[in-house]
């Protein structure tokens, strides 16, 4: 967290509207794919006592970041609040995904599952997983590390060139609906080119809406878009999320449906300033803070630790709350031992390194700059040869056949020997 943030939470506390949210978000997809995604990927690993088929907290999640990108993005400069956001993701990610691969890879061959290979753990380090069919997830819940961080670059890119100010904003904001449905429609299909399907897949063209929407609520709360305005906006991104799906997942669309009326209620209201919820402020501040090493840790590092557990006989309900403790505890140890020092130090201690040594190589370009010239070969043309330098800078080899130099004191002799050295 930057300094300028850390001072505008000074003066004004952080709404726990947002963390109920974020608290809400993280761990229904935790539930979501223990209970739903988990059979689906491994049969033997239900059933459950129930299942919770819902899938609205990953674009939950990535809503609220884009709301948070334009609030933050406006503050200072636009290269230090990327830093900044690249410092808070990227070191835990990389993090999870080489833990998430080791463990993958040790046991792959004792349950028979698919065994990640090197190419797909560089494709995941380097995100670009979605454009190519050669290439796997390690942790499919990681698709929207790619969408965010493509978001923080083109909000740096776009911001200081005036995109948050004027109509250009809400035309790209509607272009972010229409286009990527039409591309769907007429050029995305089953039987679509490579090149079609690695582009639309790699830029996540199914889920830019998702920041639109983001974007949206925060124009909202500046006033620049009217309430009829946004209401039309969200209802477009949700027909148009539905459309992507092929209108398969419907009931999930409904849900995300009513956690953006509760992101617009945080964003534009009051802070939910609830007896229950003042209640257990503590806990949800602490569960919200831990929420993105929870993401990273607990699908495909759970679904292994299910498969230990009913191994071992552990029966439904055992494995839905060891899986979900596993999570919390391992999200925490991701956020205190990687996330936070990483963001600190890169935050802190890196930029005073940086600038010390951008110093010191300035320095010493300049002093090399200073240094005493190496004096040049004469020419040709100027009275010397190159290839045969003078036996004496101040006789020429011509003198030299003199048998009787002339003394130092002569006037003729000083007079040659000035001409020489010139």
């Amino acid at each position: 967290m930057d300094t300028t943030e850390t001072a505008n939470q000074k003066r004004s506390p952080r709404k726990i509207s947002w963390d109920v949210i974020r608290v809400l978000a993280v761990y229904s997809v935790v539930i979501q794919h223990i209970t739903h995604q988990s059979p689906i990927n491994h049969a033997e690993l239900g059933p459950y006592p129930f299942v919770l088929p819902l899938q609205f907290g990953a674009s939950t999640l990535l809503v609220i970041s884009a709301y948070f990108v334009c609030v933050t993005v406006r503050r200072g400069n636009t290269g230090t609040w990327l830093w900044n956001r690249l410092a808070r993701l990227l070191p835990a990610y990389l993090v999870a995904v080489v833990l998430t691969y080791a463990v993958s890879r040790a046991v792959a061959p004792l349950f028979g599952w698919y065994l990640p290979t090197p190419t797909d753990l560089l494709a995941n380090l380097f995100l670009v997983q979605a454009w190519s069919p050669r290439f796997h997830w390690v942790d499919a819940s990681y698709w929207t590390l790619p969408v965010q961080v493509m978001a923080f670059f083109v909000a740096a890119l776009l911001w200081p060139r005036g995109w948050g100010r004027g109509a250009k904003l809400p035309v790209l904001l509607w272009t972010l609906v229409v286009a990527p449905l039409v591309i769907r429609f007429l050029w995305r299909g089953d039987g679509a080119q490579q090149w079609v399907i690695s582009a639309f897949d790699g830029l996540a063209l199914h889920r830019v809406a998702l920041f639109g929407v983001g974007t949206a609520i925060w124009l909202w709360t500046r006033g620049r878009f009217s309430g009829t305005h946004l209401a039309l906006y969200l209802l477009a991104a949700l027909v148009a999320q539905d459309a992507h799906a092929y209108f398969a997942d419907t009931p999930s669309t409904i849900a995300f449906g009513v956690i953006l009326l509760g992101i617009v209620a945080a964003a534009g209201g009051p802070d939910w300033d609830l007896p229950v919820l003042r209640s257990l402020a503590g806990p949800i501040r602490w569960l919200g803070g831990i929420s993105f090493g929870v993401y990273l840790v607990h699908q495909e590092l759970g679904f292994v630790l299910a498969r230990f557990l009913l191994d071992a006989g552990v029966g439904a309900w055992g494995r839905l709350v060891l899986c979900t403790a596993m999570a919390v505890v391992a999200g925490w140890a991701m956020t205190r031992l990687v996330e936070a020092p990483a963001h600190r130090w890169l935050t802190t201690v890196w930029p005073r390194r940086w600038a010390a040594a951008k110093a010191t190589a300035l320095a010493a370009a300049e002093a090399l700059r200073e240094l005493p010239q190496v004096p040049q070969p004469q020419a040709a043309g100027s009275g010397g040869s190159p290839l045969m330098p003078d036996a004496s800078p101040l006789v020429s080899q011509a003198s030299t056949a003199v048998p009787e130099p002339r003394s130092s004191s002569d006037p003729g002799a000083a007079a040659m020997a000035s001409s020489q050295r010139r």
